[in-house]
């Protein structure tokens, strides 16, 4: 039986059950995650599952040598993970829970690289990824378990070489065959006039000749695929932007930013040309709260309502003859225009530091990163 007592601002998590020696105590933050860990528990406890660490008290000397999987738990009741971290976090959890934090040794550090390879075959971004989630997992755990007078241990994570994450020719070697090795693929690809049109007549409602019906009309469709490549804004952003931050008058969107840190909302103001103005009054015409119809305002519907759309995105792309594309590929093609954008006079309408802003980036490296220019379009500059 679990039971949550408020202690000093923090709440108490006491499980008591007849598989553990001695009450298991725990302290929060706060009591929705008290409550949420102690129904974790308690259903496995019902299934007689009991967590090892619990069974076994830390030697003296070993405080701070918990197994991975209760450590990667604690990060996510007490730390500020961001939602998107989630999924992750468990998935790693799955993969390396039963090691111990003294295992995390570089040696264990590139073993593990090595297995997300040979048995994964995940591309280096993906090794990138779980690598870089369980190092902050382990930087959290070491500075909370470290006294004022010790000296912080390393983290070995942080430790792998640099290039650890590409694929060498032993990594090749050790693939079971059918496999190859896996690299980073940077999208490099432009709309295009021809592409950007036959987009357009299917969301128009024209039939492909080869087809037996038109792509679904969804009015509101045209207005989202308009909004996002012109002003470069996330998916998320899009379907959560609201009439009120909407100022049409001044031709600005005020967006509630997606990618702040530890999910934070980051704000930021996102300027737009008078035709996507005009087109925005037009559709929230007598409109309150929601600009777009595809969320149901809960959390919970806020990745469903993610993957529907980049669906509908993908078969919208497909109809059109362009297979390839993607919605994300949108957000790179309005970064190019924003950096191609002129002044009636000439010169430049933004630089990359006003780019930067407007897409949300805090680091202009993104900027090369997503800016894909033509040479064609370069070397028309030159005359």
């Amino acid at each position: 039986m679990a039971s949550i007592t408020p202690r000093s601002g923090k709440f108490q998590l006491r499980v008591k059950h007849r598989l553990l020696p001695k009450p298991f105590f725990f302290t929060f933050d706060t009591y929705d995650r008290a409550s949420t860990y102690g129904q974790q528990l308690e259903a496995l406890l019902a299934r007689g599952i009991v967590p090892q660490d619990l069974l076994e008290p830390p030697e003296p000397g070993r405080k701070a040598d918990q197994r991975l999987s209760v450590v990667i738990g604690e990060y996510l009741n007490l730390a500020p993970v961001a939602e998107t971290d989630v999924p992750l976090l468990q998935l790693i959890r799955g993969e390396v829970g039963e090691a111990r934090v003294s295992d995390v040794t570089v040696r264990w550090a590139e073993d593990y690289v090595r297995r997300l390879k040979a048995e994964k075959n995940l591309a280096p971004g993906s090794i990138r990824k779980r690598v870089g989630s369980l190092g902050r997992v382990v930087d959290w755990h070491i500075n909370r378990t470290t006294e004022k007078n010790e000296t912080r241990p390393p983290n070995a994570l942080r430790l792998l070489p640099r290039g650890y994450s590409a694929y060498n020719q032993q990594d090749a070697e050790n693939l079971p065959d059918g496999m190859q090795p896996k690299v980073d693929v940077s999208r490099g690809f432009r709309l295009g006039e021809e592409i950007e049109a036959a987009v357009k007549r299917v969301l128009a409602g024209e039939k492909r000749p080869d087809r037996e019906r038109p792509w679904p009309v969804d009015p509101g469709f045209p207005v989202l695929f308009e909004l996002i490549i012109n002003t470069g804004m996330r998916l998320i952003e899009c379907f959560r932007l609201r009439v009120d931050q909407l100022d049409l008058q001044g031709r600005l969107i005020h967006v509630e930013g997606s990618k702040g840190h530890r999910g934070k909302l980051k704000p930021r103001t996102v300027p737009i040309g008078s035709k996507l103005a005009e087109q925005l009054r037009t559709w929230c015409e007598g409109r309150k709260g929601l600009v777009f119809d595809y969320w149901d305002g809960s959390p919970d519907d806020k990745r469903r309502c993610s993957a529907r759309l980049s669906a509908r995105f993908a078969t919208l792309f497909d109809y059109a003859g362009a297979p390839h594309l993607t919605e994300h590929d949108l957000r790179h093609e309005a970064t190019c225009r924003w950096f191609e954008l002129r002044r009636p006079a000439g010169g430049w309408t933004f630089n990359e530091v006003e780019i930067c802003k407007i897409m949300g980036w805090t680091d202009t490296r993104m900027a090369l990163r997503y800016a894909s220019l033509r040479g064609s379009d370069l070397s028309a500059r030159m005359d």
